[in-house]
């Protein structure tokens, strides 16, 4: 491959990222609009039974080959984790906070990934990103109000589960890259059916109605949400097989502005000081152990087991 070819396929993978970026920030704010009448695990498990019967689809009529083996047993873990876990986690969350401040919350995911990477192998640890964790902790725990008058049990629970959603979105992420490829289109069949059947297991145990929607706004938001899944996990796929786990993930550092905007101009989110302050803590945390990845080197993430198109740059570079 020429040197021009290889900057045309990068080029091409920012571009994707970039999509996937604004796609996502209207996410949270359509995920709160949805909760408003469906129950929040009953809703993401139809959402990613639908989606997951149209990757299936795709991946039918391009023939591409179902994963077998420990390529199966990947796409399982990855499910479970990136659909069954995170979005029970961010469901539950968005009923107690705005789309905005999640979002700021779940742009802890890069940290996240690369501490499990650095735990199981596929990535260097350094205290720098250790650093910025701390950083990013301190930025959560300003958005949450902590010490203040507005700091509450509810306010605390959402924080936590977007905490909890971050962290599975980083071991999926790895789960990713530390199993032989999958597909695109098959792995993500794959893991939203196993995600959808956890969520909907989960959801009449957790005591919730399952219903027919009726209101027109409620409509929009769940077709905005399966559009929108389908473009963004096929797009993060497409961006992890290129770039590492933790290059993939700084995704996160930039979905917070267009998901701020969004929320304020739709869900009436409040634009406080300490939202802005702690928000940027959180990006500058993350992006501080980030920075610490970006050092020349050689890792495991190129020569894992089937995963020949792994890169160890980050993006820009």
């Amino acid at each position: 491959m020429s040197a021009a070819a290889g900057r045309g396929v990068d080029v091409r993978t920012v571009l994707v990222f970039i999509a996937a970026v604004v796609v996502t920030g209207g996410n949270a704010v359509a995920i709160r609009y949805s909760n408003r009448e469906l129950d929040p695990l009953f809703g993401a498990a139809v959402r990613f039974a639908v989606a997951g019967l149209v990757f299936a689809a795709i991946a039918a009529a391009g023939r591409k080959a179902w994963p077998r083996g420990r390529a199966l047993v990947g796409a399982l873990l990855y499910g479970l984790l990136n659909f069954g876990l995170a979005y029970g986690f961010i469901y539950e969350a968005l009923r107690e906070v705005h789309a905005g401040l999640a979002q700021i919350v779940l742009a802890s995911v890069p940290l996240a990934t690369l501490l499990i990477a650095a735990g199981a192998g596929v990535e260097r640890f350094s205290w720098r990103r250790f650093a910025g964790t701390l950083v990013a902790v301190a930025g959560i725990a300003v958005v949450s109000g902590a010490g203040t008058t507005a700091f509450s049990a509810s306010s605390l629970l959402g924080i936590a589960g977007m905490v909890a959603a971050a962290v599975s979105i980083g071991a999926g992420a790895v789960v990713v890259k530390v199993f032989p490829p999958v597909p695109g289109a098959p792995l993500n069949a794959v893991g939203m059916a196993v995600g959808a059947a956890a969520l909907a297991v989960v959801s009449p145990l957790a005591g919730e109605r399952w219903a027919v929607p009726v209101r027109t706004e409620t409509f929009a938001a769940f077709g905005f949400l399966v559009v929108s899944t389908l473009i963004l996990f096929a797009a993060f796929l497409y961006v992890l097989r290129r770039w590492t786990a933790s290059a993939t993930s700084y995704q996160f550092l930039f979905v917070p502005i267009p998901a701020v905007i969004v929320s304020s101009l739709l869900d009436s989110e409040p634009l406080t000081p300490a939202l802005l302050l702690g928000g940027l803590l959180v990006l500058v945390g993350s992006y501080l152990g980030l920075r610490a990845d970006r050092r020349p080197r050689r890792t495991a993430v190129g020569h894992l087991p089937g995963d020949a198109v792994a890169r160890t740059d980050a993006p820009g570079r």
